[in-house]
């Protein structure tokens, strides 16, 4: 068994993995109380947004759901406890980490790039009349993607089409970065802030929080074009800042759209995925474990998937990833430039995209399984149909 992760003063610990602790969060409990007046409810909304299941809080695996109004005590360590499918049964159908991988990033000249962003910030002033966050008029102000340009539309699509199930919205004909949908005009300031995913944008009612588990918004009064939404909440918040550049971008200041607007706003959906992704950036342990490595039952592709529009990435096949996994797992015993197995586990952990890692855990979900489960299904279905009719050509050939 291993040994427990020791908890650094003023943090708690979040165990995310099943049935191991393995892979969990280490959170600054000042940033949860900044951030929620609810902090249980808050690790709820934070292994639903990674994970992608609803599941509860203990602070034993085994023991009974915390309380919402229930304080966190510093240095403890709490569960996220779910319902989670059979490993092997979920790993047949889960998407496969080098497709993820090959998908993640698209290449485009830098004049495409210009014209794209041009045509995103035209878009979002039909919705966003200034900065949602801050007022900043439009001169200012740049358009920002949710899920970054970077990804790609492939990258994209995995995301949309691996998310949970949500019945209040609809999110079929989200097919681009470019949608507006994946889209807020923001400030210079908050626009660096946002890319780096020091802060992310919290949208409130969702299957977790209500807007009243939300610390009181900053003051900041509309425009006369601008106004808060009814019912919702879209929130900035801080993860990762130091107070100085805290002062520069409030937390918790709330977007404001452009009055009588009937642009779609944010998509709530792409908001979680990315606040999932940010808390694995900044507070993630035990990332390494997630790798191929230790997923020894998951299928692997006989050929590299290409990525979106030519990216510049080393395609390697199933067996260079095979013999790479088995370097990592047993240390590389030749060569001067050896690193220890501690050493190189440390490097893949700074490696390891967190973007991946959520995509990884939502392709798990149930919804997401029983979908490519259907698929799997109609293509066998498919390949069977395909031999039947040819095996009867090959008879009518040999009758004849």
């Amino acid at each position: 068994m291993a040994t427990p992760a020791i908890v650094a003063a003023g943090h708690i610990h979040l165990i995310l993995s099943h049935s191991t602790d393995d892979f969990y969060l280490e959170i600054p409990i000042a940033v949860v109380r900044s951030n929620s007046v609810r902090p249980v409810k808050y690790l709820r909304f934070l292994g639903w947004c990674i994970i992608g299941i609803l599941g509860t809080v203990k602070s034993d695996r085994t023991g009974v759901d915390m309380v919402n109004t229930a304080l966190l005590q510093d240095r403890g360590t709490y569960f996220y406890v779910y319902d989670a499918s059979d490993d092997d049964a979920a790993l047949r159908y889960a998407v496969d980490p080098d497709v993820i991988k090959a998908r993640s990033h698209t290449s485009a000249s830098d004049s495409s790039i210009r014209v794209r962003a041009a045509a995103l910030k035209n878009s979002l002033l039909k919705r966003d009349a200034s900065c949602i966050f801050t007022n900043k008029p439009p001169l200012f102000c740049e358009g920002a993607h949710i899920i970054p340009f970077h990804k790609g539309d492939e990258w994209f699509d995995l995301i949309v089409t691996n998310c949970p199930a949500s019945p209040d919205e609809d999110t079929s004909s989200l097919t681009t970065v470019d949608d507006v949908r994946n889209g807020m005009l923001l400030g210079v300031e908050v626009h660096i802030v946002t890319e780096a995913k020091q802060v992310v944008v919290l949208k409130t009612p969702n299957f977790v929080l209500d807007v009243n588990d939300v610390p009181p918004r900053h003051p900041r009064a509309p425009t006369q074009n601008n106004k808060y939404p009814d019912g919702q909440r879209y929130t900035l918040q801080w993860l990762h800042g130091s107070a100085e550049e805290r002062a520069v971008v409030p937390n918790n200041s709330d977007a404001t759209f452009k009055k009588h607007s009937h642009t779609p706003k944010p998509s709530p959906m792409l908001l979680h995925y990315n606040y999932g992704a940010a808390a694995v950036k900044w507070w993630g342990h035990g990332k390494s474990h997630l790798e191929i490595s230790n997923r020894p039952t998951m299928p692997r592709p006989s050929v590299p998937v290409p990525a979106a529009t030519g990216p510049i990435r080393t395609k390697r096949t199933a067996a260079q990833l095979e013999a790479s996994s088995l370097k990592r797992a047993t240390g590389d015993a030749g060569g001067s430039g050896s690193l220890p197995r501690d050493s190189e586990a440390a490097r893949d952990e700074e490696a390891t995209d967190p973007d991946e890692i959520v995509l990884f855990f939502w392709s798990q979900n149930p919804a997401a399984l029983e979908r490519r489960k259907c698929e799997a299904e109609d293509q066998k279905r498919e390949e069977e149909e395909r031999a039947s009719r040819m095996e009867q050509w090959r008879g009518s050939l040999i009758a004849v």
